[in-house]
């Protein structure tokens, strides 16, 4: 009996042989009309077909000898056909994507049950974006993002699959997680990693499990990530990421090496930079803004997810998870995919706005930086309560006694005295705005260009206007638009707008009152205001000039210097820093761009220390928080700014922070 299975067999694999030989002939000519890309496949299959018929004929043999012994060689004959039929299908289906442009070049995987073939995805595009950040979103789903039915026909028809990526909140379930949900089930254009905490500084841990959530959910030869400040055209990214097909291990961007910057003053400042050893030199990775690695790269991120290390800088992380694989790294020029959209606010880039509420439900805005700087607004007053450094230290100087509860004025931070400085005028003291629950404004007419804001921001828009209240006290109608920005080097900017939306002119002054936390008062001094006049309130205002090089602190100072420099220096020995003001105004309200920051030389400075003796009269001020507080105010206030029906003024105030000896 073996020996007629094995007669039977042999004869049978040799018909079987004949017709794979027909069938590979056959379809061997009809591969000539395919391109070369489509052919090498067409013979691929072929080969694996032909290899399953054998199998399959050998083991249908195996098993129907021990029970009939014979088989009848028309079951090979219709196994034959049956594998036709599926070949027949996957010619089609290359003839298809074929006419379908860069789609022709995906993978074709067969289905399940064998008969349909099914395309791998091109790539899945994750652009990272935070809460806070919908203006971008919404800009992005404008400019080139598809969206509602559009968006699973860019995945049908062109094998792209494009969503955003976030996080939750720290305090799940929150109104930013909410607020999300919501937008997601209006859009369903979000991958909302619920595993993975959103904040800055788990960035990097971000992007490696939305790696590990994308290859996992999708089949596809590319991953790329993108920030969600850029633009992409999709057909050049399509055509780039084909023509790395060919490339199993490959990693595309716009690559970068060389010496880890340690210095913080100094521009790519790398936190991390302590874990690059002795040398201090960069590995080979590609810049942030966005990146691509093949589809056998996401999987290795996905199987060593625990292992993998990561860095402040997410494109740092990634660039070391490759580290000694066999990888192809390609250096493609970003700007063949990329369109950075400069109509987008400056300070809507890379960085954090996170809304939140003080101990007295009063809503407050925190604005982060990439490298763990922030600054703290209230809605109260527009206040700005805490600027830290990306190590944690506080900036700003708040009382040890300071009152938190709406209308009183907070003492310390950056309280904004409007419309009038001092008891100078009609209102109370410092005027009304610092008293006031301001909103944010969603909608700000665009700011004109400075060459700061070239710097990433993050950003808050507040808005004030006058109640009937502050009418009848002060019977002009105005807009008080503000913007408070924390930039990627960490500068803190202040930008005020004062409209006249009355139908008269109307004058006012204006002081940004800011308290600086210093390491002691008799350790401080102050540089820039060599030779100027100043009032000296504490002599009835008389006028004196400055004759010293600095100026330092021995007992109670109050003074308005007159038209100052534009940059002011406050050197603290003790705590090995200098904190530098820069101030700017507009003194030609309704010029071109051009002259919108030229310098203004009704921009004062007021420097006031309040001493001993007077920190005991003052309720909200503790006896001994004068050693570590010093104010420096840029104000408008000695010759008081007009505005005509329809003007408006921009004054600008920068504060910056480096070391010093």
């Amino acid at each position: 009996m073996h020996s007629r299975v094995s007669n039977n067999r042999l004869s049978n694999s040799g018909f079987a042989s004949r017709v794979a030989g027909l069938m590979l002939a056959m379809f061997a000519s009809m591969a000539t009309i395919y391109e070369a890309d489509g052919r090498a496949f067409l013979v691929k299959e072929l080969d694996k077909k032909i290899g399953q018929l054998f199998s399959i004929v050998d083991t249908f043999y195996f098993l129907m000898s021990f029970s009939i012994g014979v088989v009848d060689e028309m079951m090979v004959i219709l196994l034959a056909r049956e594998q036709r039929k599926k070949l027949a299908a996957i010619e089609m289906e290359l003839d298809a994507a074929r006419k379908e442009g860069f789609v022709s070049k995906h993978s074709l995987d067969m289905s399940n049950d064998g008969t349909h073939p099914k395309k791998r995805l091109l790539a899945v595009i994750g652009i990272i974006t935070t809460f806070g950040r919908k203006k971008n979103r919404d800009a992005i789903r404008k400019a080139w993002m598809p969206t509602g039915a559009d968006l699973k026909k860019l995945e049908d028809e062109k094998g792209i699959v494009v969503r955003f990526v976030i996080g939750r909140s720290a305090n799940h379930g929150d109104s930013l997680d909410r607020e999300i949900d919501s937008e997601n089930r209006q859009t369903n254009d979000f991958i909302v990693l619920d595993d993975q905490m959103e904040s800055p500084e788990e960035r990097s841990r971000k992007i490696k499990s939305f790696f590990v959530h994308a290859v996992e959910n999708w089949d596809a030869e590319f991953y790329a990530k993108i920030n969600d400040d850029v633009y992409l055209n999709i057909d050049n990214l399509g055509a780039i990421l084909s023509s790395h097909l060919d490339k199993p291990r490959v990693y595309i961007g716009c690559m970068k090496s060389g010496e880890v910057i340690s210095e913080p003053t100094l521009k790519w400042y790398e936190p991390d930079w302590w874990k690059f050893g002795d040398g201090k030199s960069y590995f080979r990775h590609a810049s942030g803004n966005m990146y691509a690695i093949s589809r056998a790269l996401v999987q290795f991120i996905s199987i060593n997810r625990s292992i993998l290390r990561t860095f402040v800088h997410d494109d740092v992380s990634a660039g070391s998870w490759f580290i000694g694989l066999d990888v192809k790294h390609v250096n493609e020029d970003p700007f063949a995919l990329l369109l950075v959209d400069l109509t987008l606010p400056a300070c809507d880039q890379k960085s954090a706005v996170e809304p939140t509420k003080d101990r007295n439900g009063v809503d407050q805005v925190v604005l982060r930086n990439p490298r763990g700087a922030s600054a703290r607004i209230s809605l109260h007053g527009g206040q700005v309560l805490s600027w830290r450094t990306d190590r944690g230290e506080e900036l700003l100087f708040t009382s040890s006694k300071a009152i938190f509860k709406p209308p009183q004025a907070v003492r310390g931070g950056i309280p904004i005295c409007f419309p009038q400085f001092g008891n100078q005028g009609s209102v109370q003291k410092h005027g009304f705005a610092r008293n006031k629950i301001w909103v944010i404004d969603s909608d700000p007419p665009p700011l004109n260009h400075h060459p700061s804001d070239s710097l990433g921001k993050a950003c808050v828009d507040l808005l004030l206007k006058p109640s009937e209240e502050d009418l009848k006290i002060w019977p002009h109608s105005f807009e008080f638009r503000l913007r408070v920005s924390l930039a990627t080097n960490g500068n803190l900017t202040m930008i005020s707008r004062i409209r006249n939306i009355n139908c008269k002119p109307f004058s006012f002054s204006i002081a940004y009152n800011t308290y600086f936390s210093i390491s002691d008062i008799s350790e401080v001094r102050i540089e820039g205001l060599e030779t100027l006049d100043y009032l000296d309130n504490l002599c009835q205002k008389e006028r004196f000039t400055e004759q010293g090089d600095t100026l330092t602190f021995e007992s109670e100072v109050d003074r308005v210097y007159l038209s100052s420099s534009n940059m002011i220096a406050i050197f603290d020995h003790e705590r090995k820093r200098t904190l530098m003001i820069r101030k700017e105004g507009l003194p030609d309200v309704g010029k071109p761009i051009a002259t919108q920051f030229k310098n203004f030389e009704a921009i004062i400075v007021v420097v006031w220390n309040p001493w001993e003796k007077k920190s005991k009269s003052m309720a909200d001020f503790g006896d001994e928080d004068y050693k570590q507080m010093l104010c420096v105010d840029g104000a408008a206030i000695e010759k008081p700014i007009t505005l005509k029906p329809g003007e408006e003024w921009t004054g600008r105030l920068e504060l910056s922070v480096v070391p010093s000896s």
